[in-house]
């Protein structure tokens, strides 16, 4: 069995890419003798490549899959979906239930890899994420994260971009982050706001437009410079993203979990104590 290479797929930017690569972690830990390949592809709602480069010390290989074609659609729109028999899903079905596909997406989902499973396909989203990973992830941002947080600044993380399209998903309500923006500079003497959003120009439009200081900057950089520049902050605000997530939960891992706030997520969130 030890000779059996398992590829961990995954779709997505790099907040799925984050999931994916804790999970191949903790597999490589498990089954130490058997090669483990990151399989990251770039079909879904939009063109994805890796953005995993700035990890040096990885124990498996990770693959880059172009897959993407221009016609992919959202998969959670049930209107896209075949309504005839698909003889490819009844092979999945006996591949999953024989366990030599698994999704891993759940802790429970997790136990269920055996030795013989040679794939997993999900999104590892709600399995619990090892704290030995977060020490990891940080050794590898270790040049780009600041060793001190910078007490002035709000950090906003607004995703927009493909939401702006998608008929299943909504933009997060600009007056819930006035809200929070509100309610923590009464508080506290932060003089700086920052808005990161893959759409800069709309999201300060319309955090503008519901009272958001005009003085607030806007900005569009890598996401991994994203998170590391948020996770310095004094203060942060994530919204409905995975890259959001990830920032609240390394900055819980390093103890700063009551300077930062993200909605609906509380089962997702590292419990730092």
């Amino acid at each position: 069995m030890k000779f059996l290479n398992l590829k961990v797929h995954c779709w997505g930017g790099l907040g799925s890419q984050l999931y994916a690569l804790a999970i191949a972690n903790a597999l490589k830990d498990k089954y130490r003798n058997r090669k483990i390949t990151l399989v990251l592809h770039s079909s879904g709602v939009t063109q994805r490549l890796s953005e995993l480069n700035f990890v040096n010390n990885l124990q498996f290989k990770i693959m880059q899959v172009n897959d993407f074609n221009g016609l992919s659609f959202d998969p959670l729109d049930k209107s896209a979906k075949s309504k005839y028999f698909n003889p490819k899903s009844l092979i999945k079905k006996i591949l999953i239930s024989t366990r030599i596909i698994c999704t891993g997406n759940t802790d429970l989902e997790y136990k269920k890899i055996r030795p013989w499973t040679l794939a997993l396909r999900g999104h590892y989203f709600y399995r619990t994420i090892e704290p030995s990973f977060y020490n990891f992830l940080l050794l590898n941002l270790n040049s780009k994260i600041t060793t001190s947080i910078d007490p002035s600044i709000i950090a906003i993380h607004y995703r927009m971009g493909d939401l702006l399209k998608l008929a299943t998903k909504s933009v997060y309500p600009v007056e819930k982050i006035i809200e929070k923006v509100n309610s923590v500079i009464t508080d506290s003497t932060y003089t700086k706001i920052v808005v990161y959003s893959d759409s800069p120009q709309e999201a300060k439009l319309a955090l503008v437009s519901a009272g958001l200081n005009e003085d607030s900057v806007a900005r569009d950089i890598e996401t991994i410079d994203v998170i590391c520049e948020c996770v310095s902050a004094g203060y942060f605000i994530g919204t409905n993203s995975k890259i959001s997530l990830w920032i609240v939960n390394i900055r819980r891992y390093l103890g700063l979990g009551g300077l930062s706030f993200v909605e609906s997520f509380d089962s997702q969130l590292y419990n730092s104590g």
